[in-house]
């Protein structure tokens, strides 16, 4: 596994490890193996009922072709960078920034694999000899869309620093005084919000929230910790813009 840095706004850099050549293949052997057993229960399914020519096209194309063809391209966008064989394997795709890839990097990645799907054996050389080149892992497909794909447990926990991933979200922020902080005054207010949380002292939430309203001349009816939460999210929004 190759660990690779990827830089955030709050002079924290998020640590992950890539996703290697026998998790990757694991993955999509599980994944071969969920379209295959669809298709085996459809044909069962399907097989005693006698349909026009017109109307099996139809069923052939909507029940085999469709879900066949696109289940790496739908199921990904869908299911955050994963499939079900990716969610077992506990891999992700992401940008090259550690954020949700756009929609064309998925569909640049999923046009590559008709090229490097390994049903025979030429196939799979190209992935196989791409991701030993690549410093990060990279099927040629993941080098031309700018993806990866890591373990899902970064090394660095998202959850202790300020780094809150708003490309996921649609957000809308409140407070654009926020950015009058800076990243160390906002790992100290981070701090001091994880604290006050785990031994559950409100006085301290109080505490905190009245010196940022103080500090930034924010008048707001949110309650104390929703309203941190607020100036979290809302630093975190303007500050990767």
């Amino acid at each position: 596994m190759t660990s690779v840095k990827i830089p955030t706004s709050f002079n924290i850099d998020l640590e992950f490890e890539t996703a290697n050549i026998g998790q990757r293949f694991l993955a999509w052997l599980i994944d071969v193996l969920i379209r295959g057993g669809f298709m085996l229960v459809m044909s069962v399914t399907l097989g005693d009922m006698h349909y026009s020519p017109t109307t099996m096209y139809v069923i052939y194309f909507f029940i085999y072709l469709l879900p066949f063809t696109f289940y790496f391209l739908a199921l990904e966008i869908l299911m955050n960078g994963q499939t079900p064989g990716k969610k077992v394997m506990k891999i992700r795709v992401r940008n090259m920034n550690g954020g949700k890839p756009s929609i064309s990097q998925h569909l640049i990645r999923w046009l590559f694999r008709a090229i490097e799907t390994p049903w025979i054996v030429f196939n799979a050389v190209i992935p196989i000899v791409s991701m030993v080149r690549s410093p990060y892992d990279q099927r040629l497909g993941d080098v031309v869309a700018g993806t990866i794909v890591v373990n899902t447990r970064s090394k660095t926990s998202i959850s202790e620093t300020i780094f809150r991933d708003m490309s996921e979200v649609d957000y809308t922020p409140q407070f654009p005084q926020i950015l009058k902080l800076s990243d160390r005054d906002m790992n100290k207010i981070k701090e001091l919000m994880d604290r006050a949380i785990k031994s559950k002292d409100e006085q301290l939430t109080a505490r905190v929230s009245y010196r940022v309203r103080d500090v930034l001349s924010i008048q707001s009816d949110l309650d104390h910790l929703p309203f941190l939460e607020t100036v979290l999210n809302d630093y975190n929004y303007y500050t990767t813009r």
